[in-house]
């Protein structure tokens, strides 16, 4: 039975055309490929007319071709089916990236390292995602530092406080699943831990109230911005045994110190900026390179030797703006030549030598007058910055007592701090030596004298004397005594006595002008009571040092004048015991009278003067100070 639809076909004329020529036509070679829906659907429109009686003529070569230029042409028509398979939305190019201008580059693994220091910086970097990642290697550090044997310190920045703690304990647990390392992370927080100090703190809120006890924004110290993960490759199995000296002798107990101990420092970036560990560690052991070199009767050829041994063991982050700060150090360290070679027309030949000789140019300045005004001490500093004036050590330090000291109308201190900044720079740029013992001294001594002497002078000594201190600065015998002076025209007594005490703690001997100093210092105080604090140990002080001071000439006379002002009735005591008034004194009187403790002193000092006179050492030595 046919169907509505194909009967309804074949009344179409131009069906009824296309199925008889379907019928009747020479058959072509099939292809392999299907004809897409499209052209199924559309029938062509022939013009051409059918016959029945056409004749066919097919060859067995025909068809062979036929055969073989379609299996040619099979390969190309699936290539281009799966080309066209491919939509339009993706026949696009991946992106492509730039490179990255500025590539990390992480710090290089010191030599017979733990095997875990490698994999561990990598993991800091791709996993905990810390920046700025810095090591130090202290292995040569002797005495070892506290934190254990062998140190090997790494530092890293944490994006913010969540990022710090999550990342060190995901790191404190790797390398315990990884490689069986049991490490400590001081600081850490754990989340637990944060929960509970969080309930805590609002809890306490709540009672509190209102109360401004509790800073809004602040972390009210949960936060510490800084976590310290460390471990020792030896493990934690340290076995104690008894301790023998070179001689056999039993010497104690101890666990011998071996392995390598390994801190990760993770801060965030305020914390370590506010730290800054990392110029901590390079000062502690650059001093500690420069001793023990000194300790083995060696020491480093000049300046660059030592920074070269610092670059290999300690590597800082290296970023562009690092970088740049280090081109611009390298800079500023470069010496200027100036010329003084140039000068003016004279008609006189003698005086044209005289013109072209810097040492002359240079005798003349230090012969020139003291400068009285601070205006001709200042347009000589700019003489010096932009003429190109000479100058030398000697010159540079009356030029500082000048800036300082100077009296003007306006004592401005922060003028004249920045006018011995600016020499100081000039200076420096010039290739002179200016953080030197003497320029300390210079510059503590030049500030105490100054008229403006105040606040900001105050601030700026305190730090000079912090950096004497770092620095381990050795004075002489004269810069003690030009310190001494200075403090005692402040009357800071204090450092008066700091200054004294200097030359012992570099094993050296006072020299008796400190003495006469210090007791004609406190003598002219009229304070009973700093003479006698200071003659309870001083005098002790002197009389046993070796070599021995001599009691003659201004040592005498000013320890005589401290001994009548700690007491003065010694003196009188001493010379009119023979007097009736004293003979009619009870025993219990007079003894308690001859047993004062500076009658005693004053006693001593005379017997020993009675015996250098006899010795004839007070006439030679008074000779001298005449002569």
């Amino acid at each position: 039975m046919i169907t509505r639809p194909v009967a309804a076909a074949l009344s179409c004329r131009q069906c009824q055309s296309a199925i008889l020529r379907a019928v009747v036509s020479r058959p072509t070679a099939s292809s392999l490929r299907t004809l897409p829906l499209r052209q199924a659907r559309q029938l062509p429109i022939l013009t051409r007319r059918f016959f029945s009686e056409e004749k066919t003529v097919d060859s067995k070569a025909e068809r062979v071709t036929e055969v073989l230029t379609t299996s040619d042409v099979v390969p190309e028509t699936n290539e281009e089916a799966e080309s066209e398979d491919v939509p339009w939305f993706l026949e696009v190019e991946p992106p492509r990236h730039p490179e990255s201008q500025h590539k990390v580059e992480l710090p290089k693994i010191p030599e017979d390292a733990p095997e875990v220091v490698g994999p561990m910086i990598k993991y800091i970097f791709e996993d905990m995602g810390l920046d700025d990642i810095s090591l130090l290697d202290l292995r040569d550090l002797d005495p070892p530092a506290a934190l254990g044997p062998n140190l090997i310190m790494l530092f890293g920045t944490a994006r913010s406080e969540r990022h710090l703690h999550i990342s060190s304990g995901r790191f404190v647990r790797w390398l315990k699943k990884n490689y069986n390392i049991s490490a400590r992370a001081d600081g850490l927080i754990g989340p637990g831990e944060l929960r509970t100090k969080l309930r805590r703190l609002r809890k306490k809120a709540k009672l509190l109230g209102t109360n401004t006890a509790i800073i809004p924004g602040g972390d009210n110290g949960i936060s510490t911005g800084w976590v310290c993960v460390h471990f020792s490759s030896s493990g934690d199995n340290t076995n104690e045994a008894a301790s023998f000296d070179d001689s056999g002798r039993f010497s104690g107990f101890g666990a011998p110190q071996t392995g390598t101990t390994v801190v990760v420092q993770c801060m965030t970036e305020a914390r370590r900026g506010e730290l800054d560990l990392e110029t901590l560690w390079q000062g502690v052991f650059k001093k500690n390179l420069q001793e023990n070199k000194k300790a083995r009767g060696e020491k480093f050829a000049d300046a660059e030797e030592l920074n070269k041994v610092l670059a290999s063991k300690i590597q800082l982050p290296t970023s562009a703006s690092a970088l740049q700060w280090q081109a611009m150090q390298k800079a500023s360290q470069q010496h200027r030549s100036y010329s003084t070679s140039a000068r003016r027309l004279s008609p006189s030949v003698e005086q044209e030598k005289l013109a072209s000789d810097p040492q002359v140019e240079m005798a003349e300045v230090a012969e020139e007058p003291v400068i009285i005004e601070l205006a001709q001490v200042r347009e000589h500093i700019q003489d010096i910055q932009l003429i190109g004036t000479p100058i030398d050590q000697e010159m540079l330090y009356n030029l500082i007592r000048g800036a300082m000291m100077t009296p003007s109308p306006n004592n401005a201190a922060k003028d004249r701090l920045s006018l011995v900044d600016q020499l100081l720079l000039t200076a420096e740029e010039r290739g002179m030596e200016i953080w030197n013992d003497d320029m300390f001294v210079t510059l503590i001594e030049a500030g105490l004298l100054s008229p403006c002497y105040g606040p900001e002078i105050q601030r700026a000594q305190k730090n000079l004397e912090y950096l004497m201190k770092q620095k381990g600065c050795r004075v002489d015998g004269d810069q003690v005594l030009r310190l001494m002076n200075a403090y005692a025209y402040r009357q800071d007594w204090d450092s008066f006595w700091d200054a004294f005490r200097m030359p012992p703690r570099f094993k050296m001997a006072r020299d008796s002008r400190h003495y006469e100093l210090a007791y004609r210092t406190m003598a002219l105080t009229s304070s009973q009571k700093m003479c006698i604090a200071a003659l309870r140990w001083v005098y002790p002080e002197m009389m046993s040092q070796d070599p021995p001071i001599m009691l003659v000439g201004a040592l005498y006379e000013s320890l005589k004048a401290c001994l009548m002002v700690a007491d003065p009735g010694a003196v009188t005591w001493l010379h009119n015991q023979s007097i009736n008034k004293y003979n009619n004194l009870r025993p219990v009187q007079r003894r308690r009278l001859e047993n004062r403790e500076f009658l005693k002193v004053l006693r001593e000092v005379e017997s020993i003067r009675a015996e250098l006179m006899r010795a004839g050492l007070v006439k030679e030595r008074s000779a001298a100070m005449h002569s």
